[in-house]
């Protein structure tokens, strides 16, 4: 399982995976996603999923969450997918006041440090 980052915004995160090298003797159904944060127990996060990708929304941005996949046939759910740890991207801080300095009298250079972004790339300023 991975991290979908194309579709990460602030408070949500994109999972996909592939799907099992061997279904049991049975055709997948479908996928439960499961999630914990910190040292908690997983709790189900959603069933009955039938494609290999999935969007949380909804989530705290700026919070750690683990997930895991499980697979379902008819028989029953498989083994756990190994676990992916995202932080929920959240927007970024406020950059530091910039600072100047006249390169000649026709240009200024302006400059500043780069902020946190929150848990996902900055695009732009």
């Amino acid at each position: 399982m991975k991290n979908n980052e194309a579709v990460t915004a602030s408070g949500v995160v994109g999972l996909s995976w592939s799907a099992p090298s061997s279904n049991g003797g049975s055709p997948v159904i479908d996928y439960q996603i499961s999630y914990k944060t910190g040292t908690a127990a997983f709790s189900v996060l959603a069933t009955g999923i039938t494609t290999t990708s999935y969007t949380i929304n909804s989530l705290t941005a700026d919070i750690v969450y683990t997930f895991k996949v499980t697979a379902r046939n008819l028989v029953a759910l498989g083994a756990d997918s190994s676990e992916v740890v995202i932080r929920a991207a959240a927007i970024p801080i406020v950059p530091a006041a910039p600072t100047t300095a006249v390169n000649t009298n026709l240009s200024v250079t302006i400059s500043w440090a780069v902020p946190s972004n929150g848990g996902s790339a900055i695009t732009s300023y």
